[in-house]
């Protein structure tokens, strides 16, 4: 065993090559690659194709100068029966694509265009090799599954991709039977001045049914091999001057500027997410090298962080390729030693692929078995004095990998120290905004108290010994932390743009574009990606990457993923004592979080001089990839809600905002269409999770906000906007039926459940009665605000506001059409009061065969509301 551990490593050291990310590792569409130069082959996979054995993943890494593509050989055996069959390679590829922000600065080598090619050499020598073409891996010359290729292709939303190749006869020629193997070889062409590189994580060759034909000992790497690994003193040592050295690193292979962030500016400050999510050595080795350090000096990085975190738990599911927190069954854990598991997520097999698996995972079903789903078993699920487990309930969406959580561009270098001191280092003040903000100096404050905290008991998972007063203490200082880093980039959502001086993200946005080299941003032909909107976005995504990375490494170096309700509450004034909210793990971060990443979040809206918005919703270099873009912000958003929704707190903002979620769940599959059988399932996937979203939201606002204060007068200001008032109409029967007004019939998403087993559409109307009726029903009616149509506080005539959390006066009778179906009266922007709502939701899911009891319950309290 200990020699077949030696060889693994061995092999290990040779073959892997990761794309480790310090300070980032996407990347996007670029200039030419320079395909010229003399390729760095890495050998070790052919000589274990003649051992028989194929070594997985292959990591196919190097410094990412485009002078210098690297080529990785892997050997794959079909029997002589089955070699006829063989017509297509199959495979499964991490990070295949480029995914960021254009590079902008002077280069030494322009950007590559496109990151990845295969060759299939069959039986054919090094000798004669240069005869056989690459095939560049572009959505044009391979074919993609079908969610990679709906949701933006190689450089879409999908992290990790899976690629076929049809063969063609010269192809197919070259291949031969064992005892022989067939060469297929991997090249990264370049760097796009973010990423190193990309790893195949499966390999096959497959006949016309896409079955795998090959036989092949596959043996896949264990991190477990290079952990534990002895080191000198000297290199520990040196490793960790290189680890946490300022002005030490270069920004690229392409780009030779020092950076001031050290390689503990992106990461977890010691390093942590490289243990935990097992990087390789040889990544390590890679990555230093693509930031202008030696082959040894990324050794000796490697051996600090061996050494320094060798009692980081190893988990299976850990991996680069893994997504994070990737929900799936079993991640819930109740003993300390398994505390620090649910970061790992369930693995990419944990991402569902139709409609009817979505179904069956929401409403508690085994997904490998039929579809076989009660009413019974939707009311347990749409029960909104239940708490859904977002954390172990798979869904059909990609989470974003590890590398996509950290920035591209550390602050250090967006705000760097001026003259004066200040800077993103000691915090700053900018002419735009009011005071100082100092988001790094939140952060020491936020560490400092925690370290003093611990419990003295030793348990570092267990922060039960806290005080009501220290719980609403670092309650505040969590919420504090996260929004001072949003202040310091000034203005909000789509407008960092002060309306007199400059925010923080125009002043780093200006930093970064005094950086710009005509030769470079000319040469991508995307003009817009180098505006100075643009860098403002790249400024704003700076922060909130560094903010959201610092968040998980508090996350795990102080096990604050357990219970909420240690972290989240409410200290009684009367009594003194702490009522907790929340799940049984969760982030206790009630503050600008993950939700933020979305693109739709970090993006500066584009305007012309009269105000006409020209570009929203998407950052600046993904407007050629919409879809790929609402994909991204659908994975935070989605990431958020598992991650923490929230603890029952206000509807927005803390850190969830819930009709961005819900928007963004209808925005992309509105986006991915219907229109051939693979889009409509795919947008049907998409509607069971704004389904799954809407219950979720529901047993949210389940909480002990007010409908309406009467002792605040301004609207905007009053609790009442941020309970379970100002969702009704978000969580009104009505929403899951025809919406119809006198301009016609709006067909709802939700007919797509039908078509995915019989009775289920009705099963869920149900199943939103019964949880509208637990929601509102057994509040008094005396509580609520009645809407004043002549007060616009909200922005809008109350009784149509988007954000009102009244009821109506009265009730006015629907309208009636010729053949007597009902409809909702509307203004005309389409707006209809809340009574108008009810009472045709009321008809609408009557002459759809609702429950009769739960109807009458409906009926009930909306003749409470507006008697006739």
């Amino acid at each position: 065993m200990t020699q077949y551990r030696e060889r693994l490593k061995m092999m290990a050291a040779l073959a892997s090559a990761a794309i480790l990310t310090a300070c980032g590792g996407g990347g996007s569409d670029a200039p030419a690659a320079a395909a010229s130069y003399a390729p760095q082959s890495l050998s070790s996979n052919a000589a274990a194709a003649d051992t028989g054995v194929l070594m997985l993943p292959l990591e196919v890494l190097g410094s990412g100068s485009p002078r210098a593509p690297v080529i990785v050989d892997a050997g794959l055996g079909v029997e002589a029966g089955k070699l006829g069959s063989v017509s297509k390679l199959w495979f499964q590829c991490h990070r295949c694509g480029f995914y960021g922000a254009p590079e902008y600065e002077a280069v030494t080598d322009l950007p590559v265009r496109i990151k990845a090619s295969v060759r299939i050499l069959g039986g054919v020598g090094s000798a004669d090799e240069a005869n056989v073409p690459w095939i560049d891996i572009t959505d044009a010359n391979v074919t993609l599954a079908d969610d990679e290729r709906l949701h933006g292709g190689i450089n879409g939303g999908l992290y990790t991709t899976r690629v076929t190749i049809a063969l063609d006869a010269a192809t197919r020629a070259r291949l031969v039977a064992l005892p022989a193997r067939n060469r297929v070889q991997f090249r990264f062409n370049g760097t796009d001045g973010e990423s190193n590189g990309y790893r195949v994580l499966d390999l096959q060759l497959q006949n016309s049914a896409a079955e795998d034909v090959g036989n092949n000992n596959i043996v896949r790497f264990d991190p477990q091999s290079e952990r534990g690994a002895s080191a000198s003193d000297t290199d520990v040592a040196a490793g960790k001057a290189l680890w946490y050295g300022h002005g030490v690193l270069d920004k690229s292979s392409i780009v030779t500027r020092k950076l001031q962030a050290a390689c503990a500016s992106c990461h977890a400050e010691n390093g942590r997410d490289l243990q935990y999510f097992n990087y390789s050595n040889n990544a390590i080795v890679q990555r230093s090298r693509f930031h202008g350090l030696s082959d040894t000096q990324g050794r000796q990085v490697a051996a600090f962080l061996r050494t320094s975190l060798d009692q980081v738990p190893y988990v299976a599911k850990a991996r680069p390729w893994n997504p994070p927190y990737q929900p799936g069954p079993g991640l819930d854990c109740h003993a300390d030693d398994c505390a620090t598991a649910w970061s790992a997520g369930a693995g990419l097999e944990a991402v569902l692929s139709s409609p009817a698996d979505a179904l069956k995972a929401l409403f508690g079903r085994d997904v490998k078995q039929p579809l076989s789903i009660s009413q019974n078993d939707v009311d347990a699920v749409m029960n909104a004095g239940a708490t859904m487990n977002a954390r172990e309930i798979p869904v059909p969406l990609q989470f974003p990998d590890w590398n996509a959580w950290l920035p591209t561009i550390h602050p250090l270098d967006v705000w760097p120290t001026s003259a004066d001191g200040s800077g993103f280092t000691n915090g700053a003040a900018f002419p735009g905004q009011g005071g100082t903000k100092n988001p790094n100096g939140k952060y020491k404050e936020l560490i400092s108290w925690l370290t003093a905290h611990r419990n003295p008991n030793g348990n570092m998972a267990d922060w039960s010994h806290l005080t009501p007063d220290q719980r609403a203490q670092i309650m505040e200082m969590f919420y504090i932390a996260g929004w001072e880093g949003y202040n310091y980039l000034g203005g909000g959502r789509g407008n960092h743009i002060a309306g007199s001086g400059q925010t923080g993200a125009q002043v780093g946005g200006a930093n970064l574009k005094q950086l710009a080299a005509s030769t470079t941003t000319d040469a991508w032909g995307k003009p817009n990606a180098f505006s100075t909107n643009a860098f403002i976005e790249r400024a704003v995504a700076s922060m909130l990457h560094w903010n959201s990375v610092k968040q998980w490494e508090m996350a795990q170096d102080f096990s604050l993923e357990g219970n909420q309700q240690w972290f989240i509450g409410d200290k009684d004034k009367t009594t003194g004592a702490w009522k907790g909210r929340g799940e049984a793990h969760g982030w206790p971060f009630n503050s600008v979080s993950l939700f933020f990443l979305a693109p739709h979040m970090v993006y500066q809206e584009d305007r012309q001089a009269d105000g006409h918005v020209t570009r929203e919703w998407v950052t600046a270099w993904e407007t050629d990839n919409i879809v790929g873009s609402y994909y991204r912000s659908n994975q935070w958003y989605q990431l958020q809600m598992s991650v923490n929704p929230g603890g029952q707190s206000n509807w927005v903002n803390f850190p969830m905002d819930w009709p961005y979620l819900t928007a963004f769940d209808d925005y992309i599959a509105q986006k991915v269409g219907d229109a051939t059988p693979a889009a409509r399932a795919a947008q049907s996937a998409h509607f069971v999770r704004l389904l799954q979203a809407r219950i979720k939201s529901a047993q949210y606002v389940n909480n002990d906000i007010v409908l309406y204060d009467p002792n605040q007068p301004d609207l905007v200001a009053n609790a009442g906007r941020y309970g379970r008032g100002q969702v009704l109409k978000h969580l009104s029967t009505t929403n899951y039926l025809d919406n119809s007004n006198r301009d016609g019939v709006g067909r709802t998403r939700f007919h797509f459940l039908d078509e995915v087993a019989d009775g289920m559409y009705l099963k869920v109307i149900n199943g939103s009665i019964l949880m509208f009726n637990s929601l509102y029903v057994n509040q008094p009616i005396a509580n609520w605000r009645r809407c004043d149509p002549a007060n616009t506080m909200l922005g809008e005539p109350e009784d149509v506001a988007g954000f009102r959390y009244c009821l109506d006066v009265a009730r006015k009778p629907l309208g009636v059409r010729a053949d007597g179906s009902r409809f909702m009266n509307s203004n005309a922007l389409y707006q209809s009061t809340t009574e108008q709502v009810e009472q045709y939701g009321l008809w609408k899911a009557a002459q759809l065969g609702a429950d009769p009891a739960r109807l009458k319950v409906w009926r009930d309290w909306t003749d409470a509301a507006w008697p006739n």
